[in-house]
């Protein structure tokens, strides 16, 4: 009798031992899954909170955006003004913004004579240090290729050591009298050729230049060709999302070397000077980048 006791003791034991085993186990699995649930909605909470403030800060680079189109809408004249024409931090909305307006070229502040070894201009922002220059607008009437080998980044604002009247490529010009005002555009040079035609190219490659536009407008002998995109390669620049024969221009044939300018402000154009925006709005730790090129 007393063995039979002592068995029935150790049979229930056992089942209690199985027993609290089987009630950890369950409770590892509920903290498990516990934490999981927590842990998902954190992830969701936190992806959210990412998502809105994704949108507050794309909101707030488009109210930058909106910012600098008023500011260049109160200048009268762009290329008048430093480069860039504005630059602003401000506070905007749930997060803040930082806003600029770049412009791609800028004017004599006096006469240039035909024997000037220096231009003094409004500008010498984002010019590189050496290089060409065409000032005025149409080199078949006067405007004329400078070479400069030097800037002062203080007023007065200078670009010196010049060379008049040169050759890029294939277009020569001679050296002549500027008034003031006259526009000085910076030259590029075009790294291969182009066909009389308008038909889309996937790209051009021309040599990079600071005061070109991230998306613009390039005029290659009269021929005005917009283009989206900028990719910087080495000495070069490759201008993606091109259309040709832009603002009604005609096609031209153009050869290596060949000088490119930003849009030409011509007389005779229904668009003249472009300026370039670019606004980074920040909320939290959302960042977004809006950037508009505009047309007067």
């Amino acid at each position: 009798m007393m063995t039979a006791d002592r068995g029935s003791r150790n049979t229930t034991a056992h089942q209690k031992g199985v027993s609290i085993i089987a009630a950890l186990f369950i409770i590892v699995i509920l903290a498990f899954m516990g934490a999981m649930l927590a842990s998902l909605i954190s992830t969701g909470s936190l992806t959210a909170v990412g998502d809105l403030q994704s949108t507050q800060a794309l909101s707030v680079a488009e109210g930058g955006v909106e910012y600098e189109q008023m500011i260049l809408a109160q200048n009268v004249e762009w290329y008048r003004s430093p480069d860039p024409v504005d630059t602003t931090t401000q506070a905007l909305g749930a997060g803040s913004v930082t806003s600029t307006s770049n412009i791609p070229a800028t004017m004599l502040r006096t006469l240039l004579t035909s024997t000037s070894a220096a231009a003094n201009v409004y500008s010498t922002s984002r010019f590189p240090a050496s290089g060409y220059l065409q000032i005025d607008d149409d080199v078949t009437s006067g405007a004329e290729f400078v070479q400069y080998t030097g800037v002062t980044s203080s007023y007065p604002y200078q670009f010196t050591g010049l060379t008049r009247g040169r050759t890029i490529g294939s277009v020569a010009t001679t050296a002549g009298t500027h008034q003031r005002g006259s526009n000085v555009y910076p030259v590029s040079q075009l790294q291969s050729a182009l066909a009389s035609n308008c038909s889309s190219t996937a790209s051009i490659t021309i040599t990079s230049n600071p005061k070109f536009l991230s998306a613009g407008t390039i005029s290659i002998r009269g021929e005005e060709i917009n283009y989206t995109g900028v990719t910087n390669s080495g000495s070069n620049m490759i201008l993606t999302g091109i259309q040709r024969c832009a603002n009604a221009t005609s096609s031209a044939a153009a050869v290596v070397n060949d000088p490119v300018t930003p849009m030409l402000d011509l007389p005779d154009s229904t668009l003249s000077n472009q300026a370039e925006i670019v606004s980074t709005g920040t909320v939290g730790g959302a960042l977004r980048i809006v950037k508009k090129t505009l047309q007067r």
